[in-house]
């Protein structure tokens, strides 16, 4: 199972552009919204800057008016009196106001009759002033328009004795304004950084307000889901989102549990699938590597996919050395069922990896998909070697069953024939003192008619058909009465015998006098082999399959000669002087309708041995 994945820092994470994004919006709407407070303060400064000034204005020209009204109502006493002295009198006491820069009270021709000069103002200071400049002099002050300057006529009886001319100085105006200006602009100042800090205090609290509240509400949620996310994918399905909210995270938790529930079914439904299919392969496969037919498949290139044991067992060929390789290099036809039409029963021969040849007989047929595309081929062989023996086998055997019909009724006549010859030649016997060479001509007579006869009765024995009688028999006794009834032919000395017997050998049930007959053979063949002496060894012992017993019977002779040793089993073959050929054939035939087997072949240390094998179990009398 893989270990579960330590959490991931993402450099992009939601989390993080969210933050930078809230950040970068709160502060530009703090900023703006700062902007537009200090605005709006800034505006409602100016307009009382602007109220204050004109508030200024207005209380500077009230006192104008009021200066000049009161000269107005005073000068036509001094210019209906000529009381000039009276006039300035009262123009004098408009000095002790110094806002007031000039006061003129002019005549009806504009000429001024008396005046007030502040010296304090830059039109009048450092300068002398003379009746000839005065008029100068006093149309630059009343040329400057930075100064408040109030008219009145002066009037007596609707009568215009005049005007009265007051001049005051906006400097105190413009003062006050600048120092209002100056207040106002360090009031907006402090405003602004009482409510800069504010907003700041406010942003930074906003902020981790809001980054609590979306880590609460949103990241860790969605970092228990990954969790849970994550030890599903480490292989623990029972892991589940805890699900204690009615919004969309807890939507999403409950939709990835019912998912996480699902994908579990579905996983046991797959294993359990798996474990269908799996078995279904093994009980195919045990199938194809139990099959005794070889069975091979290919691909649409012809290359081998699938070889199975008994394919590996018939051609000698390792199942790894052939799958890959082209399939027209192991079977031939291929070309023909890859053109996709079938070979049913078809013979032919393959070679081995050791070169040999192997007799099968091939049904070959396309391969196809469902939908009925071709996707190879399929060859199943049979190896028909030893069927075909078999059937060679049988026709002999049929062959020679006819020629045992025909040479049971012509040995049957020459017995016949045997018989009269044989009386023939007992009225022919020559008396005692006959002479040598009619006495040698009887004996050889005699001699030949006996031979004959004794070929006729193993034509006779071979030919017709075996009936077994099976009573119990020990091999061991049966051997050891045939071995002494030997020894009494053999002259003396010319062959040893050597016995070396399993002691409580299991008893056979076999027809005794026929299987005699058949060691009997045997052992007169072994004999025949060394007409010089020699030595003559059988061996019993246990086989190595259950409830079997093998004799061993092995001569110290020349040997079997050729590479075939069962030839010797063949009828009518032999390679001794005078030997008829049918006794070891008629031995094999013996063990072989007892259920048993005898084999031939040359030992180590020369000369031929012989191996008889045969069941220890009850054998039903029957027919070969």
């Amino acid at each position: 199972m893989p270990l579960l994945e330590p959490p991931q820092r993402y450099p992009h994470s939601i989390q993080r552009r969210f933050f930078l994004a809230l950040a970068v919006f709160l502060v530009l709407s703090m900023t703006l919204l700062g902007a537009a407070m200090l605005a709006n303060q800034r505006a409602i400064m100016q307009e009382r800057l602007a109220r204050d000034t004109k508030d200024l204005t207005q209380t500077l020209l009230d006192k104008g008016m009021t200066s000049s009204n009161f000269l107005a109502r005073i000068a036509p006493q001094g210019l209906l009196g000529y009381d000039y002295l009276l006039l300035e009198g009262y123009v004098e006491e408009l000095s002790a106001d110094p806002d007031i820069v000039y006061a003129v009270i002019f005549d009806t021709a504009g000429k001024p009759v008396t005046h007030y000069l502040n010296d304090q103002e830059t039109y009048f200071s450092g300068q002398k002033i003379r009746p000839d400049t005065f008029i100068d002099v006093l149309g630059r002050a009343r040329n400057d328009s930075a100064l408040l300057k109030v008219q009145r006529d002066i009037d007596y009886d609707s009568a215009r004795l005049g005007s009265v001319e007051v001049a005051l100085s906006r400097a105190k105006i413009l003062q006050r304004a600048q120092e209002l200006e100056s207040h106002l602009q360090h009031e907006l100042t402090r405003i602004a950084l009482i409510t800069g800090g504010l907003l700041l205090v406010s942003l930074i609290a906003l902020i981790l307000l809001i980054e609590w509240t979306f880590r609460r509400l949103v990241v860790k949620p969605v970092q228990a889901l990954a969790a849970s996310m994550s030890r599903v994918q480490a292989g623990n399905l029972d892991a589940r989102a805890d699900i204690a909210r009615n919004d969309e995270i807890g939507y999403l938790a409950q939709r990835f549990n019912r998912m996480t529930e699902d994908l579990q079914d579905q996983l046991a439904e797959t294993a359990e699938h798996a474990r269908t299919v799996q078995a279904t392969r093994d009980y195919l496969a045990s199938i194809l590597d139990h099959s005794a037919d070889m069975i091979a498949t290919t691909a649409m290139d012809g290359t081998v996919v699938e070889f199975n044991s008994a394919a590996e067992r018939i051609l000698d060929y390792p199942r790894d050395a052939v799958v890959g390789r082209q399939a027209d290099a192991i079977y031939c036809l291929y070309a023909t069922v890859h053109a996709g039409q079938p070979v049913q029963g078809a013979e032919t021969q393959l070679q081995r990896r050791d070169g040999s040849r192997v007799d099968v007989e091939l049904t070959m047929s396309p391969l196809r998909d469902t939908r009925g595309e071709l996707i190879g081929t399929v060859c199943i062989g049979r190896d028909v070697t030893h069927a075909k023996a078999l059937r060679r086998e049988l026709i002999q055997a049929e062959k020679l069953a006819s020629v045992g019909q025909v040479a049971a009724w012509i040995t049957h006549q020459i017995r016949n024939y045997l018989g009269r010859m044989l009386m023939s030649a007992g009225a022919l016997r020559p008396v005692v003192d006959a002479d040598s060479a009619r006495q040698q001509a009887y004996t050889d007579l005699t001699r030949s008619i006996a031979d004959l006869d004794r070929l006729v009765s193993d034509l006779l024995d071979y030919s017709r058909t075996l009936t077994l009688h099976p009573t119990p028999m020990k091999l061991n006794a049966a051997l050891n009465d045939l071995l002494k009834q030997l020894e009494t032919e053999l002259p003396s000395g010319s062959i040893r015998i050597e016995r070396d017997f399993l002691p409580e050998l299991p008893p056979l049930q076999v027809d005794v006098f026929k299987l005699e007959q058949a060691l009997g053979n045997v052992l007169r063949n072994a004999v025949q082999a060394m007409p010089q002496g020699g030595v003559l060894r059988v061996t019993t012992r246990l086989g190595d399959t259950p409830n079997t017993v093998i004799a061993r019977i092995q001569d110290s002779g020349p040997g079997i000669q050729g590479d075939d040793p069962d030839m010797v089993f063949r009828p009518f073959y032999t390679t001794k002087p005078g030997g008829t050929g049918l006794g070891l054939a008629l031995a094999q035939r013996i063990v072989e309708a007892h259920g048993g087997m005898i084999s031939a072949g040359n030992a180590v240390g020369g000369g031929a041995v012989f191996e008889v094998i045969l069941p220890c179990v009850d054998i039903a009398a029957g027919t070969s």
